[in-house]
């Protein structure tokens, strides 16, 4: 008879060290909160929120990989599905950019569409990460550190390459 071991939680994990990031601070400063100086609170609830969110990114790196089959349908449906966002998209840039508006560090894309003239389309609210979600999951492969350009002529994704001017 075999018996499979489980490991332990991760949330198991993520409450014993807030339980340990207490106790130090306690042996520290002592066990009231109010009397701790301003900055040291300040640094212990950032510590305590960096070690919540550490393993739960809302975006993760690397998208999570579909069946085959359902890449396919994907990749037969991302022009229609891009055009439902952007009508007359030819091209789309997509350009990673880190923030960290609203706690840690979050990677998030902004999204450049243009028209066979070049003229730049105006994206609705949300469109920006409606369509990079689009083309990363048609394109779980790629290096998503770079900028990416995906073209509609051959549903084809490259990295964006900047034009070098000779001086």
């Amino acid at each position: 008879m075999v018996t499979a071991l489980a490991p332990r939680p991760l949330a198991d994990d993520v409450e014993q060290t807030l339980i340990q990031l207490d106790a130090d601070y306690s042996t520290i400063y002592g066990p009231n909160l109010a009397e701790w100086p301003r900055g040291v609170r300040g640094e212990f609830f950032e510590l305590q929120r960096s070690r919540r969110t550490m393993d739960r990114e809302t975006h993760p790196l690397h998208p999570r990989r579909a069946a085959a089959s359902r890449r396919r349908r994907h990749s037969k449906q991302l022009g229609w599905r891009v055009h439902g966002i952007a009508p007359g998209a030819v091209t789309v840039l997509l350009t990673p950019v880190w923030t960290d508006v609203h706690g840690p560090m979050e990677r998030v894309f902004v999204v450049t569409a243009r028209s066979a003239d070049g003229q730049h389309l105006k994206l609705p609210r949300g469109g920006s990460r409606q369509i990079a979600s689009l083309v990363q999951g048609v394109f779980p492969a790629a290096d998503w550190n770079q900028p990416q350009t995906w073209h509609a002529d051959g549903n084809r994704l490259t990295t964006w390459q900047q034009r070098r001017v000779a001086s």
